[in-house]
């Protein structure tokens, strides 16, 4: 009993360290160059982002492309007008998009931007539940985009 209480401690303290070391590597190392919160861009748009984690399974990539989709063939002219904006980035690299649109898992977020900044955000988390069901996918995230391009036709 004794010998096994102490190979878990040892163990627990291996551990402990590592995650100590994980952390101060972290903060320590040069950080890449992170990804701005919105792309460059001027006027008023609405940008679509799909945010997924470093690691993606089959249900983040169905999300990812069943929004492509959804905005290719119901916004290609707003979309070749810069009018709406296709932004894919993956949330654990870049932190201060994460913490922006308060992002803890795979989820779109439909943005309005005034001269490429900020001003009001949509977080659809519900992707999840509607992906089995296409059409009501489509209407979830068309009416989030809908209502933003109403705004671009009239900003008051």
């Amino acid at each position: 009993m004794e010998k096994t209480k102490k190979i878990l401690t040892n163990i627990l303290l291996v551990f402990a360290l590592l995650s100590i070391g994980v952390a101060v590597g972290k903060h320590l190392a040069k950080p890449e160059q992170q990804a701005s919160l919105v792309p460059n861009a001027s006027g008023h748009q609405v940008a679509v982002y799909y945010l997924h984690s470093t690691f993606r399974c089959e249900t983040c990539n169905t999300i990812e492309s069943m929004t492509r989709e959804l905005l290719e063939t119901s916004y290609g002219d707003e979309l070749a007008a810069g009018k709406v904006l296709w932004i894919e980035e993956d949330f654990q690299k870049n932190e201060a998009l994460a913490k922006r649109f308060e992002v803890v898992a795979s989820c779109v977020v439909v943005v309005e931007m005034k001269e490429g900044v900020i001003a009001d955000y949509t977080r659809l988390d519900d992707v999840w539940i509607w992906m089995c069901e296409p059409r009501a996918f489509n209407l979830y995230i068309g009416e989030a985009i809908d209502a933003y391009l109403e705004r671009i036709k009239d900003p008051s």
